[in-house]
């Protein structure tokens, strides 16, 4: 049996989705955000948007393009934070839900977990291709440690092979740990293996100055087509929820967001590219004299650039190799 596969005998799969460019089928979602914040809201939203065939205002080029129809989607929606009956339900109709497409666990109080055969069960009685777990905190299987690498990439394994194979969109809603200061795509809980397992991560954030608006944006995209646009979530007088585009003159949505988020969108907040990067730190370490190459690369590193992209960006400024006490270093000439 060969073990070696070609590209030019390989099928290209094109992306199916539920929520273009924020939720793919077949693949795992995160949506993360504080406590109050509007996560479930939109997302319930969604799931009674598809219920009645109608395809959420899909984003391009920093645009929202009119809602489409489609096929009546069943949503089926794991919680135990949220009373069904009296919270997430009625968030559910309230948005226009059709209540025949909205399944949960009939099983309650003893409490599903993020195991395989119990998914799979969820799924195939309920005909689901919407399956929300709200918060997936609280559904992994007991003794799992959310810091194991080991233990988190098992359960996250068992889930895109279960999201592969039933071509169900699985949309994990997860809270914020209290490290403010790091990148947002390490702002989850848990194992950084999380982060790497899912195929998109979206932050929902408050307004500060405005309650009745919610900024969601992608932290975290796997595709091509991916936008990183910020989207308005607006709660009118009957706390429903509606889409509406992010204006680029709107300043106090502007200072919600990095650069690097807004790039994309705003050609003025351009991002830097690895290499302009690269550049940047090699030359602030090197104006100090000669450092020795490990600790450049380890620096470099730490910002995601590679080995193969440091040493092409120590060549474009001017920088040269040489040794000291055997040490490799670079230097300015």
């Amino acid at each position: 049996m060969p073990i070696v596969k070609w590209g030019h005998e390989t099928e290209i799969i094109p992306v199916e989705w539920c929520w273009k460019p924020m939720i793919p089928y077949s693949k795992i979602t995160i949506i993360e955000g504080d406590g109050g914040d509007g996560k479930t809201t939109m997302i319930l939203t969604i799931a009674a948007m598809l219920s009645k065939g109608i395809v959420p205002p899909t984003l391009e080029r920093g645009h929202l393009l009119p809602t489409s129809e489609t096929e009546p989607i069943t949503t089926f929606y794991l919680t135990i934070e949220d009373e069904v009956a009296d919270t997430s339900l009625v968030r559910f109709i309230r948005a226009g839900g059709d209540t025949h497409r909205f399944a949960y666990s009939a099983e309650l109080k003893h409490h599903m977990t993020l195991v395989e055969d119990e998914l799979l069960a969820a799924i195939e009685e309920s005909k689901c291709r919407l399956f929300i777990i709200d918060p997936y905190q609280a559904f992994l299987p007991e003794g799992t440690n959310m810091g194991s690498v080991t233990k988190m990439r098992t359960v996250f394994t068992a889930l895109s092979n279960i999201a592969k194979r039933t071509g169900v969109a699985i949309v994990l809603v997860g809270h914020l740990n209290k490290n403010e200061g790091s990148k947002d795509i390490h702002r989850g809980f848990g194992s950084a293996d999380i982060a790497a397992a899912v195929r998109s991560i979206l932050m929902v954030e408050i307004d500060k100055k405005d309650r009745d608006r919610r900024l969601v944006r992608t932290i975290k995209s796997n595709f091509d087509d991916s936008d990183y646009t910020p989207i308005q979530l607006v709660l009118d007088d009957e706390r429903k929820l509606s889409f509406e585009e992010f204006e680029d003159d709107d300043e106090v949505a502007l200072s919600a967001f990095p650069a690097q988020i807004l790039a994309p969108a705003f050609p003025k907040l351009r991002m830097k590219t690895k290499i302009e990067l690269a550049q940047e730190i090699i030359s602030d370490i090197l104006v100090n004299g000669p450092h020795p190459v490990a600790e450049i690369n380890e620096a470099c590193a730490k910002e995601g650039i590679g080995e193969k992209t440091v040493q092409r960006a120590r060549k474009l400024i001017g920088a040269v190799q040489d040794y000291i006490n055997g040490v490799p270093v670079w230097m300015f000439k």
